[in-house]
């Protein structure tokens, strides 16, 4: 099979092009040119194409022969800062052209999937979310250019599936992890918050401020962990998805007929909250932690990932115990079972 990856030296674009090639599939990469992981792609057998989504040339060009597209190139976050014109040309106009240039191979196009993401609905409200999230239970709604952006592509893919009868399907990622990251994750270390109140100058932004100061003086501003509840004293909770969850769905997923036309939300096997994984983090890292309440809203969410395990067999495997011992091991190894790359 002619597979085709856009954004294949990312973290994801990586692992799935891994596995696709350890199946004996031919594998096409296109990049941004002088991508330096380039050539760690073309050592692993994947042929890659240097190009800029929003030239339409471009991407004609390098979808023209292949029988599955998995469009996983973008502007996001992690990888900017990118201008509203920029998101607007990478993640808009590239994908149209590469649902253009699908639509135009007609019959030899098997599957083309269009990645989007969690950052299209509003996760946050005052009292979090008590109820799974499926995929269609919150509105698309959003004013971020990143996840507006995908907004706008989640459109465009349901255009040409109602017009063109296009074979396509929308993937919809929480946030991502590779090896070890888990440990590393922003919102498990005081640090992070001491950044995120020292500017506010409310009354309880201020109190929460120093309470997490007083936390952060227990060990004399070394690193500590914490325990993230709301005002209210109730933990945190949040899903998360791992690189091997994912590399899993689009294995099942690809080429499958009851997928297409649909959104499927990704996420690990189960959510997480801050009270059973920060003391098993700090066990095994000898890191201490503190609990407090902030005075923000919270993060409190889990998805319903059943549309994906009933339409294509979404089986995640790994707990969230699993990716932290693995973290530790991976930390003090130098190395893991994926490839550690970045986007």
């Amino acid at each position: 099979m002619k597979v085709l990856i856009t954004g294949i030296t990312g973290r994801v674009g990586a692992n799935i092009a891994q596995s696709f090639l350890d199946r004996g599939d031919d594998v096409r990469g296109f990049v941004w040119p002088g991508d330096r992981q380039a050539e760690k792609m073309k050592g692993l057998g994947a042929e890659i194409i240097e190009g800029d989504l929003a030239s339409s040339a471009d991407v004609n060009a390098v979808v023209d022969g292949q029988e599955v597209v998995i469009h996983l190139g973008a502007a996001f976050q992690a990888g900017g800062p990118f201008t509203p014109e920029q998101y607007f040309d990478t993640n808009v106009k590239g994908t149209f052209n590469v649902l253009e240039a699908s639509k135009n191979l007609g019959d030899k196009l098997k599957h083309v999937l269009i990645t989007s993401t969690d950052a299209t609905m509003f996760k946050y409200p005052e009292g979090g979310i008590a109820d799974p999230i499926t995929e269609d239970s919150l509105p698309l709604s959003t004013t971020d250019w990143y996840g507006y952006s995908k907004v706008l592509c989640e459109s465009l893919l349901n255009r040409y599936r109602a017009q063109d009868d296009l074979p396509g399907t929308i993937i919809r990622f929480a946030n991502v992890w590779g090896a070890g990251e888990i440990l590393n994750f922003g919102q498990f270390h005081l640090s992070h918050f001491l950044k995120q109140f020292e500017s506010r100058t409310d009354g309880a932004g201020k109190a929460t401020y120093e309470i997490l100061q007083a936390e952060s003086a227990k060990t004399d501003g070394g690193p500590r962990l914490i325990v993230a509840r709301d005002a209210n004293g109730r933990p945190w909770k949040k899903h998360q998805v791992e690189v091997r969850d994912l590399v899993h769905a689009y294995d099942q997923a690809v080429g499958n007929p009851a997928t297409y036309g649909n959104v499927y939300q990704l996420g690990s096997k189960e959510p997480f909250t801050w009270d059973v994984l920060i003391p098993y983090i700090s066990e095994k890292t000898g890191i201490p932690y503190s609990t407090v309440d902030l005075a923000i809203n919270p993060t409190f969410y889990e998805y319903d990932l059943s549309a994906a395990k009933n339409d294509f067999g979404y089986a995640p495997t790994l707990s969230l115990f699993d990716m932290v011992d693995e973290g530790v091991r991976y930390n003090a190894e130098g190395g893991g079972g994926i490839i550690p790359t970045s986007v």
